[in-house]
């Protein structure tokens, strides 16, 4: 036992694998909604995605050099990415009633910026929640529970086991059902130990849109 808990502390990924592991965890799913709705495994498969971008964003807060740039990129990505987002999963290229990931990544930058600029706990608190309340209005990719789990990765980012539980009960016991899988995502997420690995800042961002147009490309040629 104590050979394999030596083993696992030697274990480490960068975040350069973080990043392709939640990349591969997004299109799986995104494959099983668009292809094969009643196949819940890629669902199952999916759900690591979330909590991985979740922590990726935390750590980028944490070492952007520009929050405000780092924030607008953000937003700037998700208004690119919507209507590729609505006509993959709505079939038109606008649908008001959803928006994509990136707008809910986009809150949480801005959540945190008011976090750690708010000196007042209480002041701080209504802050996070009119924030969650904007996500829930705009019905976000993840809404105010995807907020949240950000919000724990980097409160607790150099406390492992408070960091764990709590988005494992994030996953398990507030979203539930199918989400329970989220938790999976620990497992890559605690083998992270800060290297950055190679950069790809560019590919991580432009994937969400190009491969969401892939698929739609892909099921318009079968459709035919």
């Amino acid at each position: 036992m104590d050979n394999l808990k030596r083993q696992w502390s030697k274990m480490e990924i960068t975040s350069f694998a973080l990043k392709w592991i939640g990349i591969v965890s997004m299109i799986v799913d995104h494959i099983g909604r668009m292809f094969f709705p009643d196949i819940w495994v890629f669902t199952a498969i999916g759900r690591m995605a979330f909590p991985i971008f979740a922590f990726l964003t935390a750590v980028g807060f944490m070492y952007t050099a520009n929050i405000f740039r780092y924030g607008i990129r953000l937003f700037l990505l998700a208004l690119l990415s919507e209507p590729i987002f609505d006509y993959a999963f709505f079939g038109t290229f606008f649908y008001p009633d959803r928006q994509n990931v990136f707008f809910t990544l986009t809150l949480a930058v801005w959540m945190l910026y008011l976090w750690i600029s708010v000196n007042n706990l209480a002041v701080r608190w209504i802050a996070v929640i009119l924030i969650m309340l904007i996500s829930e209005t705009l019905a976000t990719d993840y809404n105010s529970m995807g907020l949240l789990m950000i919000l724990i990765f980097y409160c607790f980012y150099n406390e492992n086991m408070k960091q764990n539980i709590l988005v494992a009960a994030v996953n398990i016991l507030l979203m539930g059902r199918i989400q329970m899988f989220g938790a999976l995502a620990l497992i890559p997420i605690s083998l992270y130990k800060g290297e950055q690995g190679r950069k790809m800042k560019w590919l991580f961002y432009s994937m969400y849109p190009l491969h969401l147009l892939c698929l739609i490309v892909i099921r318009e040629a079968i459709l035919r």
